[in-house]
């Protein structure tokens, strides 16, 4: 039995050791460098791994191609080619082999047209394409600028999760501490039960504040990272840090006036307009006689015998006139056409009111911010101060543990909320830029 216990304890003594050698040598071992990520790089690295920009990428390159198709069917001519063979049977002569088909009818043929006059329609419709094709540009600039948006978003909810933990985390160790003097002058007498049971619940409380602010950094690592296509748990540096400067907003008539020159749903109403009018006028043309002028040439030839190439050329023109009935549908259709235009003008002036709505209510949730974190700045200062007066007077006997938690508690506040608006404000002024239309974030197709 002494000989099973002496061996027992030198496998648990080699395990140890074992354990011991392996804890060293990780603890020694380098660990793996961390990501680090700028503002810049991270929204570089959103943009590329978006399939909804690449989505975005795909329709505008499809808008490209109806637009140059829309001038190929409008200015240029077509042609075709065509070869066919046929052989028939019926009762008198029945299919006997496959060499049959050596004798069967074939012929080819090539043919082209263009049309050269036909009451401007042609220009019309490709006017439309090109504004449809500027149009399909502006949605998609206005895309990437929303991307960058989400992006700074990401990036600097996870660098306030950053400093809120910090937060936590420093009041967790003023918490332990103020615990521990506690617990020795309770030791000593020198406190009562209640001052010390307060000041652990205020330290587990602390610890609870901490573990809820890493579970949502947590949360917002896992978003930052996904967005990347980064492992969900990977850790990231930010570099980034949040500037307090704020500029002065220009007067409200100047931002209403870059808004309505530069915003970008500004700039597809305009053309959306335009293109109501085009509609219009086309619309008119159709209730109107049509004139049309057409250059056409064809050439083909049977290919069983040796047979020369024929080809015939020539012009067409000529009027048509679709009355309907004595005229009576083609007015009403005018009249159709008129207001539909006439509604299109007025949408168009009650996108203007809205416009200058969106743009004053996003003035204003800027001038909020700037105003809080003015006050928040305050409050924040003058929560550290009382609670520095107050942690003086609670060694010094004349302030209860309670005092003392209430205090700690009120500059904790004072700097989440502070943390929190700078972050806020940074969004509501990049916000602010996207409403009156200016690039929040200067990039080159090819990078994207």
């Amino acid at each position: 039995m002494r000989k099973f216990y002496g061996i027992f304890l030198c496998l648990c003594q080699a395990l140890m050791l074992n354990a011991l050698h392996f804890s060293t040598n990780e603890a020694l071992s380098p660990k793996p460098a961390e990501d680090s990520f700028s503002l810049q790089t991270y929204i570089q690295g959103f943009l590329q791994n978006s399939p909804e920009l690449k989505a975005d990428k795909n329709t505008l390159s499809i808008a490209e191609n109806h637009y140059k198709n829309a001038f190929t069917d409008a200015f240029l001519p077509t042609f075709s080619v065509s070869a066919g063979a046929d052989k028939s049977y019926n009762r008198a002569e029945r299919f006997s082999s496959w060499s049959d088909f050596r004798s069967a009818d074939s012929s080819a043929q090539a043919s082209g047209s263009w049309n050269l006059f036909n009451t401007g329609k042609d220009f019309l419709s490709y006017k439309s394409a090109s504004l449809s094709w500027q149009t399909a540009q502006i949605n998609f600039e206005s895309a990437v600028q929303q991307y960058v948006l989400d992006a700074v978003r990401t990036y600097y909810d996870l660098l306030l999760g950053q400093k809120l933990m910090q937060v936590y985390q420093d009041d967790l160790e003023v918490a332990q501490k103020q615990y521990e003097q506690d617990k020795v002058l309770y030791d000593n007498g020198l406190k009562t039960r209640s001052d010390l049971l307060s000041s652990e619940t205020s330290w587990r409380s602390s610890q609870l504040s901490l573990f809820s602010a890493q579970n949502d950094y947590a949360n917002k690592l896992k978003n930052f990272n996904i967005a990347i296509n980064r492992p969900i748990e990977a850790h990231a540096v930010l570099d980034e840090q949040i500037s307090e400067d704020i500029a002065p907003l220009p007067s409200l008539e100047e931002d209403l006036t870059r808004a309505l020159a530069h915003r970008y749903d500004a700039r597809t109403r305009r053309l959306t307009l335009r293109q109501s009018d085009l509609s219009y006028t086309q619309s008119q043309l159709n209730t109107l006689p049509s004139v049309f002028v057409n250059l056409f040439a064809s050439t083909g030839r049977g290919l069983n015998h040796h047979e020369l190439w024929d080809y015939n050329y020539g012009i067409s023109a000529g009027v048509s006139f679709d009355l309907g009935f004595f005229y009576i549908d083609k007015y009403r259709s005018r009249q159709t056409n008129r207001l539909e235009n006439e509604n299109a003008h007025l949408d168009y002036e009650q996108f203007l009111r809205s416009l200058r709505d969106a743009v004053v209510e996003a003035r204003n949730a800027l001038l909020l911010k700037m105003q809080s974190l003015d006050i928040s700045k305050l409050r924040l200062q003058a929560a550290e101060e009382k609670f520095s007066a107050t942690q003086l007077k609670y060694k010094n006997g004349l302030m209860s543990a309670t005092d003392l938690t209430v205090s700690r508690q009120e500059m904790i506040s004072a700097q989440v909320d502070y943390a929190t608006l700078l972050s806020e404000l940074t969004i509501t002024r990049l916000r602010y830029k996207y409403a009156l239309g200016e690039k929040i974030y200067d990039y080159q197709p090819e990078d994207l």
